[in-house]
């Protein structure tokens, strides 16, 4: 074992939560890694139904890699957005603000994802003002700037407030 492989079963599922960072913003690698990447997780001693098929499968069956791991994601409790983000992006900024909140997801890098993937292709939704204006706020020319605590403190109370104003796609599943 690598010392970046994962050695206990809290860091097996952060290793996958990371993964699935990518795969839910657009940026998704090969297939294969989703496969060694379950199973460390099994190794790990992660536990999900689906982990055991994904990391079983073979190379000619990679094309079924993606499905089992939005089924292992599902599993664990990730809460990933739709694969499209949703017609308007809510769902993706609402996911992205939830891992803000959780400190998953550093504020900065949230923020700019939800500016750059929601804001910029769907247009300010009127959900997202308060993540639009602590942006504008923080960013704004007026020295002193506030510090990297207030910055984190702003945007993780704005994501917070996201929360309360996108509703969450899973509580409206059949």
């Amino acid at each position: 074992m690598t010392t970046s492989e994962p050695r206990t079963t809290a860091e097996a599922v952060e290793e996958l939560r990371t993964i699935a960072h990518g795969w839910a913003d657009g940026r998704r690698g090969d297939t294969t890694e989703l496969i060694h990447a379950a199973d460390r997780a099994l190794w790990a001693g992660v536990d999900a139904p689906s982990l055991a098929p994904l990391a079983g499968l073979l190379t000619v069956e990679r094309d079924l890699a993606a499905e089992l791991f939005a089924q292992v994601t599902d599993e664990l409790g990730f809460g990933l957005p739709p694969a499209d983000g949703g017609p308007d992006g809510l769902p993706l900024a609402r996911w992205w603000a939830a891992e803000i909140v959780a400190g998953r997801l550093d504020p900065g890098e949230g923020a700019a994802l939800i500016m750059d993937e929601i804001v910029e292709v769907h247009g300010a939704h009127e959900a997202l003002t308060p993540m639009i204006d602590a942006v504008r706020a923080l960013w704004s020319p007026s020295p002193p700037g506030p510090s990297p605590t207030e910055i984190t403190t702003r945007l993780t109370r704005a994501a917070r407030e996201l929360l309360t104003r996108i509703p969450d796609p899973r509580r409206s599943r059949p």
